[in-house]
């Protein structure tokens, strides 16, 4: 559900939601702000920090789903892009991850920050908006907690406004 959220307020298909958890959603969403979706939210993954060599961190992103302030979707949040890689896999993924590109767990310096979820939807590309300001609005950083918290409570307005002119 927690995924589910993100990806509606992102204008993404939750196809795995039926139709009466999409409505309920919906509905659950026309209410919230973003802080308590956050909250709400915050238990969709497993975040596990790595160190890698610098020679393999192309193709381990290559190999994950982008999210938060991660190359190009730094622009978005208005951030600066920097040498970390944020991403989703599922655990099967993350576990050739560490094995075949020998990834230290909490070894400095923090190069890829994984996120791990067995319920992570199937598809290509990107982490939807949604999701990549959730993870920012989790951080530690006063700068990309704010970004991550601004742009989710424009998604839920536009998300409110969509919702009402579809009345």
């Amino acid at each position: 559900m927690a995924f589910g959220a993100l990806y509606l307020i992102s204008g993404e298909v939750a196809s795995w939601l039926s139709a009466q958890q999409r409505y309920r959603l919906r509905q659950y969403l026309r209410n919230v702000n973003a802080e308590n979706l956050v909250r709400l939210t915050r238990r969709r993954a497993k975040l596990q920090e790595y160190w890698c060599r610098a020679s393999l961190l192309e193709t381990v992103r290559t190999q994950i789903r982008i999210s938060a302030a991660t190359d190009h979707l730094a622009s978005k949040f208005h951030l600066a892009s920097s040498t970390l890689i944020e991403g989703y896999a599922n655990q099967e993924t993350a576990e050739y991850l560490v094995a075949k590109y020998r990834l230290k767990l909490n070894a400095a310096p923090v190069m890829v920050r994984l996120r791990i979820s067995e319920k992570l939807p199937s598809s290509e590309g990107d982490m939807p908006i949604g999701v990549c300001a959730a993870d920012l609005a989790e951080s530690e950083d006063p700068r990309e907690r704010r970004a991550g918290l601004e742009t989710l409570t424009g998604l839920l307005a536009s998300f409110k406004e969509a919702g009402d002119n579809g009345k």
